[in-house]
């Protein structure tokens, strides 16, 4: 089985440093970003097995970046890259409208590393 490419998109540098190293000592191989343009920019160049996405960013909201990386997809649902959003302000309406958006899941914002491990994990298998 080939390395998984993750590609995380969140605003505040420590939290996304600290998942970049979480999820690589789970084994998966991470590129982080600091806001949606530079993860489009990303997506645009590279490969990724999964989007893990902050809701608020500066430049424009997960559910943007979500809407634009379906589009470049055509939004075929065997070719869609799964996203995971996250965010400070979860709740259960945010989670059903992530949902309703596409993403396989909401995370509360500070990240569990157990459960972001079990829903990267469920992901990949």
């Amino acid at each position: 089985m080939s390395l998984r490419h993750i590609l995380i998109a969140d605003d505040d540098r420590h939290l996304r440093d600290s998942l970049g190293e979480v999820l690589a000592g789970f084994g998966w191989q991470t590129t982080v970003v600091g806001c949606g343009s530079q993860a489009i920019a990303e997506l645009s160049h590279g490969r990724f097995d999964l989007l893990l996405s902050d809701i608020d960013m500066p430049d424009m909201t997960g559910f943007q970046l979500l809407a634009w990386a379906r589009d470049q997809q055509h939004g075929e649902p065997s070719s869609v890259m799964p996203t995971v959003l996250m965010s400070a302000r979860a709740n259960a309406d945010l989670g059903r409208e992530a949902r309703r958006a596409g993403a396989v899941t909401l995370l509360a914002k500070p990240v569990r590393v157990a459960e972001l491990n079990a829903v990267v994990t469920a992901i990949f298998t």
